[in-house]
């Protein structure tokens, strides 16, 4: 059986121990609810005392089953639908009863774990959306090239697109400054109504200008997770935004920016490691500064055994994994790695011609869709907006 449990690829400070208990949970988990329960915040709020964090999000899509919880940890077990009649009696009169308790009819066909050895996929778990490429922070390593006369994107005349996104997924929006966009707060909400777990990143050098909205978007739940992009490890006044809006908190670094000056920042916090991205502006400066971005990213590598000890929480995106081999460098074994492990951006078909990849990259302003922000131009496909998120991951296979 194919299981794993995270939210990007995720080290943790706590032992795998309490990760197990999530994962022997959910059998008992699956037992109580139907996989197309949608559900209410008083399921979540019962839920909590078994597994110890509320639960964003359980579904089914492909061959495995994936329940979210909202400390990050994600579960994926493989398995298969089966006619309840060759169920054990015993336990399919249990089954019938809870689900009775719980004002729900049994159905037809029951959802059993089994022994596959890979995961495919029939719609993308997570995905970036970026929703602008207008942004006043001017940062030199920009890959997105954002600018202060870069365009919004038309959110609206996608919304066909959001419409058609799966309960229990997740959304990583950006920008550009995605708080500034005008009709940011009208899609959070769509998001919401789906079911959808928003999460948003933005740059610190806008965490003063828009605390206020910031806050409301966590206390209307409209957001879940916050990603704050670092640029001044020093700024004392950031860090006390950063512990106001919560432990939803992720600091965002470059592998190759990020230096022993910025620990402090992202001591006892989670953290997020991006690979650094050698594209448009991430491509000047890197020809400029090459020798200590690679000096910077050789130091992070020897560091992260330290680092994963201050920190609460490490993750890395695939280009991070790709320059820092979190695998070697803290002595992983094969198993503890593929238990962390997500998949590959570019692992995208199996050898049954399933699609085996989880993300995908929506760039609305330019209308294209991608595997990763990263895609060359003949990688990039357009759309109109009018199609569904499964029609868009297929859209995202061509050529590869």
């Amino acid at each position: 059986m194919v299981a794993d449990s995270n939210h990007k690829h995720i080290i943790e400070n706590r032992s795998f121990g309490l990760k197990y208990v999530h994962n022997s949970l959910f059998w008992l988990y699956l037992l109580v609810l139907p996989h197309n329960a949608i559900f209410q915040p008083m399921e979540k709020k019962k839920l909590l005392f078994f597994i110890g964090s509320p639960v964003l999000g359980r579904y089914i899509n492909g061959n495995h089953s994936v329940t979210l919880w909202a400390d990050g940890s994600k579960h994926r077990a493989t398995g298969h639908w089966e006619d309840k009649k060759k169920q054990f009696p015993f336990f399919k009169r249990m089954k019938a009863t809870i689900l009775e308790a719980f004002h729900r009819k049994p159905t037809e066909y029951a959802w059993v774990n089994d022994d596959q050895d890979h995961l495919y996929f029939d719609f993308p778990e997570n995905f970036d959306i970026k929703i602008t490429d207008q942004c006043d922070g001017g940062c030199a390593y920009c890959h997105e090239n954002s600018t202060v006369n870069g365009k919004h994107g038309d959110l609206r005349g996608m919304e066909a697109v959001f419409r058609s996104l799966h309960q229990g997924t997740e959304a990583a929006i950006g920008g550009g400054n995605a708080l500034a966009h005008p009709d940011l707060v009208w899609l959070l909400n769509v998001l919401k109504e789906q079911g959808v777990v928003a999460n948003i990143t933005v740059n610190q050098r806008h965490l003063q200008k828009y605390r206020e909205m910031l806050l409301q978007l966590v206390n209307d739940k409209l957001v879940h997770g916050i990603g704050v992009s670092l640029t001044d490890s020093g700024n004392q006044d950031d860090l006390k935004i950063v512990e106001e809006l919560g432990k939803n908190v992720v600091i965002h670094v470059i592998a190759g920016i990020f230096s022993e000056k910025d620990i402090p920042f992202v001591k006892g916090r989670k953290m997020l490691i991006l690979g650094y991205k050698d594209l448009r502006r991430g491509h000047s400066l890197l020809e400029h500064n090459s020798e200590d971005i690679k000096a910077k990213i050789q130091w992070l590598k020897e560091y992260l055994p330290t680092l994963k000890d201050k920190t609460k929480l490490i993750s890395f995106d695939c280009l991070g994994i790709e320059q820092i081999d979190p695998k070697t460098v803290l002595k992983l074994s094969d198993d503890e790695f593929n238990y962390l492990y997500q998949g590959s951006d570019t692992d995208v078909f199996d050898s049954e011609g399933h699609i085996a990849c989880s993300t995908m990259y929506i760039d609305v302003p330019n209308m294209t869709v991608a595997r990763m922000s990263t895609a060359s131009l003949d990688k990039r496909f357009p759309f109109t907006g009018k199609e569904n998120i499964s029609d868009l991951l297929k859209l995202t296979t061509q050529g590869w």
